[in-house]
């Protein structure tokens, strides 16, 4: 299952595609957003994101930004993996502890802290690495729930990151498991 985890944290880090899922879709003309809610989790975003649910590596989805120039070689995105900790049985702290030890490995964590709005409780943690040759920075938000482990992360090229974190953290806000 270790083995598993480890699988989890390289795919989030390659940026892969997502799995398709039974799901249920919205938009809210109002404020022109989208709200993805299946899996025991929900989502609102911005229907200026481009969804993609291809599958690969078991992402549930991905959520990328509008390029802002055609040579643009990364286009920020927030993607959501979710990890079965059932035979391990897992809680959050066991679960930010193998994750902090995965980043240090591969990268440089800059801030790991509890985080708690209402009844939503979950692990901020926000690194840097350097990956397929691009120095890239990570927020992700981890919650544990039911065995199983949502990890939920913004990826951005390090030099833009803070260009995208507001627009990018109102989107992971919205995260509700259900």
């Amino acid at each position: 299952m270790k083995f598993k985890l480890v699988i989890l944290f390289i795919a989030v880090l390659q940026l892969a595609g997502c799995q398709k899922n039974q799901k249920s879709e919205t938009i809210n003309p109002k404020n022109d957003t989208k709200k993805i809610s299946r899996n025991g989790y929900s989502i609102t975003y911005d229907s200026s994101f481009r969804l993609d649910e291809s599958g690969s590596n078991g992402t549930e989805f991905y959520l990328f930004s509008q390029k802002v120039k055609s040579g643009d070689d990364f286009v920020e995105n927030i993607n959501l993996m979710i990890q079965d900790l059932e035979t391990l049985k897992y809680d959050l702290n066991q679960f930010v502890a193998l994750s902090e030890n995965q980043i240090k490995t591969n990268g440089k964590l800059i801030e790991s802290v509890r985080k708690k709005s209402g009844e939503k409780e979950y692990h901020l943690l926000i690194f840097e690495g350097k990956f397929n040759g691009l120095d890239l920075k990570f927020m992700q938000y981890d919650f544990v729930k039911n065995d199983k482990a949502y990890v939920l992360t913004f990826s951005a090229k390090k030099n833009e990151f803070a260009d995208y974190q507001k627009q990018m953290e109102r989107v992971m806000n919205t995260f509700e498991l259900q």
